[in-house]
């Protein structure tokens, strides 16, 4: 039976995927969320983009080909001491993580999840993909501002990055940024 809603599921959220790209990032993942809500405790000094953001974002692909790897080999049982050791890092791994959200918008987003990688090239299928209209757009910036994963969305609003969230959207004074299903 919970193998029947797991496979249910799991079904759903490729098809979701294949169909929206990063939008169970933007709009579904429970972790999202709570780094949104993280982030918007009060800091002296947010952090929208540091040297070496760019490189960093690629610790999710080794993340990604890691997992891939140690299930290809076989890699998954732990000792009770080993275990013990682990969730104490654990704990201080989550401490810093929250104090991460606080201060850069989305960090598990961009430099950790290794499920972004997956779904982000789903963002590059033609099904739910977001349009600039350029002879309405006047890159006055706001999408920019508002965009959570610091990409451009009125030059590429279908990167990889975009986590679908709609805020650029949604902010646009123009009304240049569109988005829906095969459009032409």
């Amino acid at each position: 039976m919970t193998a029947n809603i797991s496979a249910v599921l799991l079904t759903i959220l490729f098809v979701l995927s294949v169909f929206c790209g990063r939008f169970f990032c933007g709009r579904i993942c429970p972790f999202g969320l709570l780094q949104d809500l993280l982030n918007k405790i009060p800091f002296p000094k947010k952090i929208r983009s540091f040297k070496g953001d760019k490189h960093l974002r690629y610790m999710k692909y080794v993340l990604l080909m890691l997992m891939v790897a140690a299930n290809l080999f076989g890699y998954s049982t732990t000792s009770m001491n080993e275990a013990h050791t682990f969730n104490a890092g654990l704990a201080s791994g989550w401490a810093m993580f929250a104090l991460l959200c606080i201060v850069i918008s989305r960090p598990l987003c961009k430099y950790l999840c290794p499920v972004g990688p997956i779904l982000g090239w789903c963002n590059l299928l033609p099904f739910g993909e977001y349009k600039v209209n350029q002879e309405s757009c006047t890159k006055c910036g706001v999408c920019l501002d508002v965009c959570k994963m610091d990409i451009e969305p009125y030059k590429t609003p279908n990167h990889i990055e975009c986590i679908r969230c709609g805020k650029c959207k949604k902010n646009c004074p123009s009304k240049a940024i569109t988005s829906g299903f095969l459009k032409k």
